[in-house]
């Protein structure tokens, strides 16, 4: 049976609203997945911020060590100790839920190397004391020097693994604002175009074939 002009038009006309709530549900959800994914992102960035800014503190704490060789320096970076570790404890609660995989492994090799730079420090002090109190034992003060030697030595070790994460925070907000490529993308894009050439090399300098 044909179908009546009134009848038409309202098949048409529900058609056409059905469609656009259609429109209109699937624009909502998108916009939501969008303001999530920038406050995600938003968080993110804040919480690479405290990162960094924890790492200028207790970059600043191992200057004032090596300049006074005291660890308990007066004019020591961390004025507020009790504070400085519930806010590092917020930080990396933070850095685990919004942090990316890279930079969360690049702030345990970093934060690592703090704790063994920490200990050696630790063990120093205590050789230091004991060589003050026996200021004749000559191996006390040699034992307590070579200690000294390997914790000024190895705050290079932590300088450079506190650079390395910098630098990873600095790469992935400049990949989120249409900036520079992440350093690991980088690396991964040298492997990748190294392997053909290696490749290359190996097949050219390889044995000829034995001559019938």
């Amino acid at each position: 049976m044909a179908l009546q002009p009134v009848e038409a038009t309202l098949i048409v006309g529900t058609a056409s609203v059905l469609a656009s709530t259609s429109a209109v549900l699937v624009t909502h959800r998108l916009t939501r997945g969008r303001e999530r994914q920038h406050r995600v992102w938003d968080r993110r960035m804040d919480t690479y911020k405290e990162v960094l800014r924890m790492r200028r503190v207790l970059a600043q704490h191992r200057a004032d060590v090596l300049r006074t060789k005291s660890p308990k320096s007066p004019k020591s970076a961390i004025l507020d100790i009790e504070g400085e570790v519930k806010a590092f404890m917020l930080m990396q609660a933070q850095l685990d839920m919004f942090g990316s995989p890279a930079i969360r492994a690049l702030d345990t090799i970093s934060l690592a190397a703090f704790n063994h730079w920490h200990r050696d420090l630790s063990e120093w002090s205590e050789l230091h004391a004991r060589a003050t109190a026996h200021r004749d034992n000559k191996d006390l003060w040699a034992a307590a020097d070579k200690k000294w030697a390997e914790i000024e030595e190895f705050a290079k070790t932590v300088d450079l693994a506190d650079q390395t994460l910098a630098e990873a925070v600095r790469d992935e907000a400049a990949f989120k604002d249409g900036g520079r490529t992440p350093w690991w993308l980088r690396l991964k894009s040298q492997l990748l175009r190294a392997g053909p050439r290696r490749r290359s090399v190996e097949g050219s300098t390889a044995a000829p074939p034995p001559s019938a």
